[in-house]
């Protein structure tokens, strides 16, 4: 063990000292892919992970939003950006159809994913190489995780990202103890509303932007009693709510 221990630190210094420039924080040529993936496996060092994040999103915007990163480091590119709160900027790059990447895809008339970003015709047309976004749909827009420890999905997490540009999601995953659901949709520029189905024999934390001055309501009853309908606790904080409930049917607005 001890000796393990010793070659993954050995292997993490000779990585940073090879591609690490602890100057400008950037690693190897700052593509999207040299970025994320030390960020993703835990090879950037603690103390500048939010530089290299920070650095990372700087060198999307100034690449206006586009898409650079292939098969390869487009699925650690996502996970770095979900990972580090940039839901928002998830969106914008995958949401263009002016540059190579998903709505060009659609633009080009494609029906299914393509092999290129660039939906070439000679390449396959029906390919999976590049759904990697497809995880990002579920763990963050729809929200469905597991609490940390959790296997099965005995103990669920549902925290959905309500990024700004789009007005509903609905996500479903039948899990081994059942169907997990989740629907959200905005009802107005202020209001949202979040519906969730748990399966049984489980628990899940459910969280809500909603701080200590917002009022949440479950099927349009403030919330507050504990033990009312499955719901078996509540944890109010300065930037949102846990809700923790059994198995059920829960309808939240906010």
């Amino acid at each position: 063990m001890v000796a393990l221990i010793t070659m993954a630190g050995a292997a993490f210094h000779g990585f940073n000292a090879k591609y690490f420039d602890t100057a400008t924080k950037v690693y190897a040529t700052g593509s999207q892919t040299s970025y994320a993936i030390p960020l993703y496996f835990g090879l950037a060092p603690d103390e500048y992970r939010k530089q290299v994040l920070d650095n990372l999103v700087d060198s999307i915007t100034v690449h206006n939003y586009a898409l650079t990163a292939g098969d390869i480091g487009f699925r650690y590119l996502v996970q770095a950006l979900e990972e580090g709160g940039e839901d928002q900027l998830i969106y914008r790059m995958n949401n263009r159809e002016d540059v190579p990447g998903y709505g060009y895809q659609i633009r080009k008339g494609a029906t299914a994913l393509t092999e290129s970003w660039q939906a070439l015709r000679e390449v396959s047309n029906d390919h999976m190489m590049l759904g990697h976004l497809m995880e990002w749909l579920y763990s963050s827009l729809g929200g469905i995780r597991q609490q940390e420890g959790s296997t099965g999905y005995k103990k669920i997490l549902i925290a959905p990202r309500f990024v700004n540009g789009m007005n509903w999601v609905h996500a479903r995953y039948n899990s081994i103890n059942g169907l997990i659901a989740v629907k959200w949709r905005r009802l107005n520029n202020k209001n949202l509303q979040l519906q969730v189905e748990i399966p049984a024999n489980t628990t899940a934390k459910i969280i809500l932007p909603a701080g200590p001055s917002d009022q949440v309501k479950e099927n349009g009853k403030p919330i507050g009693n504990i033990g009312e309908k499955g719901i078996l606790r509540i944890l109010k904080g300065s930037t949102g709510t846990a809700i923790e409930t059994g198995s059920g049917k829960y309808d939240f607005t906010f």
